[in-house]
């Protein structure tokens, strides 16, 4: 057995609200962890006030430019080094929170079709799509395309741009669309950066 407990001692601004950035637009599995995040800061008079991006280059430059105290990443994030080896930059607190349920969603008035189909999704779930495509769909039937994160790519399937999307729980109601497979949720670790003291 493994036994560990870590304190993140972080500089809180004399205003007494900590500005946390993460990927966007509202309902990422990233804006989920960070709820749950902003449930375990202390002491409870700061006030905590969300900021969140349509990609990670963006909060890696808004927490360079001070825009954000802190940025919160999931280890899933292919660029992740980018922030690991930025010189101003340092590794604050590391945890495990998974993400909501992931799927493959659609409009919830569309027929379900998969020859022709176009699938946008994150690239960090993309090996998710041969688990939730139904036996016997080849992958080079469907097109894929590749969207900021999984909250967008719900959007791009509410808004009529294509047809099916590899999204979290939280991203699906918010766009109206339902589940035609669920893989479930993945277990997830994260970093929390900041920018380090002058």
């Amino acid at each position: 057995m493994l036994k560990f407990s870590m304190e993140f001692n972080y500089s809180v601004p004399s205003s007494n609200i900590l500005s946390v950035g993460t990927l966007g637009p509202s309902g990422t599995s990233s804006e989920e962890a960070l709820n749950y995040i902003k449930k375990q800061i202390q002491p409870k008079d700061i006030e905590i006030t969300v900021k969140l991006f349509d990609e990670f280059l963006a909060l890696r430059e808004a927490l360079r430019n001070n825009e954000v105290d802190l940025a919160l990443v999931p280890h899933a994030y292919d660029k992740i080094n980018e922030f690991y080896m930025e010189p101003n930059f340092d590794l604050g607190f590391i945890f495990v929170y998974p993400t909501p349920v992931y799927g493959l969603a659609k409009k919830k008035d569309q027929e379900v079709k998969f020859i022709g189909s176009k699938i946008v999704t994150h690239p960090a779930p993309l090996p998710l799509l041969s688990q939730l495509l139904p036996t016997g769909y080849n992958q080079q039937e469907i097109t894929v395309e590749l969207a900021n994160s999984t909250s967008a790519a719900a959007q791009q399937v509410h808004q009529g741009l294509a047809d099916l999307a590899i999204t979290n729980d939280k991203a699906r109601q918010s766009y109206d669309l339902e589940f035609v497979a669920i893989y479930g949720t993945i277990p997830m670790s994260w970093s929390i950066f900041y920018k380090k003291p002058i």
